[in-house]
């Protein structure tokens, strides 16, 4: 039982980019530029006229956007699951 809701609550987390609940973090992207040949998927360093220099961390490719993230969430609403599968969506 806990097997299940766990993994769903994972699953959701990760294909919804949710801050803080997902293990693609800066230290694994870090991890994936010393190990991995993806470039795409690498941190992206870059210098702004200022001087300030900014590290952003592009998403994955099994990442949702916003507007099918909203779809999956209204899909969900309407449809009944059981508690041991997934509870406390909000």
């Amino acid at each position: 039982m806990h097997v299940k809701k766990n993994g769903f609550h994972q699953v959701m987390n990760m294909i919804m980019d949710v801050k803080g609940k997902t293990k693609d973090d800066i230290n694994a992207r870090r991890d994936l530029a010393t190990h991995c040949k993806r470039q795409k998927l690498h941190i992206q360093k870059t210098k702004h006229d200022n001087g300030e220099k900014t590290e952003t961390v592009p998403n994955a490719s099994y990442v949702m956007g916003r507007n099918k993230v909203k779809a999956l969430c209204e899909w969900l609403k309407e449809h009944k699951l059981p508690d041991t599968y997934a509870s406390n969506l909000s």
